[in-house]
């Protein structure tokens, strides 16, 4: 039995959906809708005559037959990839779409200001740009690349890029800060409103030593957008990004407490897959921001 277009194009459709372990995540990579995603695999099965996928209302599983298909179009898919990246090399200009994928804080600054300039260096990449703090799921969703200040995958299809360190300050406003006597060491933090994103413990190090200060408030969020705008209504003190509250710090908005001990970092990378052939437009969006970034952050 020949296959015809339908087939082949059935059977990309079908790999995806594989690889991202969800017909939305393949929806996503391709461009399609879910239900397209769903009625080629569909019609796939039915030309075949075997089930390739268990569908239940939690979860996907790939059958024995199924697993046996993907064995063979996966490589001939990779191929084409390969072959479809090399072509588009022969462009003048990178082009294409490139979905990308960053953290609130990073994406307010200084990735916003740097968007714009990438814009007008490479005009015929159209950027999409997902924002959230939660951690992405690269070759589920269909993203480029994504920007993480967060653990990074162990998985060594992966490639992290290190872009630089960002300083962490324990700051609030002036009005909550005059409701308090002064801090002079991390454990008065126990008697304060500590506005979180994620954990109930603050570590800070002074000399060589470390200081662990479980603390707690009335506000946990998963948004440092959020948490950056609870801190400057005078609701608590938290843990923020130097350069995300450059500014309110600048102009009096915030202040920043004890300053003697340093609260920590956080490394922030770029992660891509690891691929024989990298397509030109994420070539120039990684080597564009590498250059940008170390030169907003001092590497630690």
């Amino acid at each position: 039995m020949s296959a015809s277009l339908d087939d082949l194009v059935a059977m990309t459709v079908f790999a995806r959906v594989v690889e991202s372990h969800s017909f939305s995540g393949a929806a996503t990579r391709l461009g399609v809708s879910k239900s397209v995603v769903s009625t080629r695999v569909a019609a796939l099965e039915r030309r075949l005559g075997v089930r390739l996928i268990q569908r239940t209302t939690r979860r996907l599983s790939i059958t024995a037959e199924g697993a046996q298909l993907y064995e063979r179009c996966a490589h001939l898919l990779s191929l084409a990839d390969e072959a479809s990246d090399l072509l588009g090399d022969v462009s003048p200009l990178p082009e294409g779409t490139l979905r990308v994928a960053a953290p609130v804080g990073i994406a307010l600054h200084p990735l916003a200001a740097l968007l714009a300039e990438f814009a007008e260096r490479y005009p015929r990449v159209q950027v999409e740009l997902s924002v959230s703090d939660r951690q992405t799921d690269l070759l589920a969703e269909g993203f480029d690349v994504a920007i993480r200040i967060r653990e990074h995958p162990q998985d060594r299809s992966f490639i992290v890029r290190r872009l630089g360190t960002e300083r962490i300050v324990i700051c609030g406003a002036p009005r909550y800060l005059a409701r308090h006597a002064p801090l002079q060491e991390p454990h008065e933090l126990l008697r304060h409103n500590c506005l979180r994103m994620t954990g109930s413990e603050w570590v800070f190090r002074a000399d060589e030593d470390s200081i662990v200060v479980p603390v707690s408030g009335t506000l946990s969020v998963d948004n440092i957008s959020v948490l950056r705008e609870a801190t400057l209504e005078g609701v608590g003190l938290a843990r923020l990004p130097r350069s995300l509250v450059h500014g309110d710090l600048k102009e009096g908005r915030l202040r920043t407490v004890l300053d003697a001990y340093s609260p920590g970092t956080l490394a922030i990378s770029l992660v891509y897959l690891q691929r024989k052939h990298l397509p030109r437009k994420a070539r120039v969006f990684i080597d564009f921001m590498t250059e940008r970034f170390r030169k907003a952050f001092r590497e630690g």
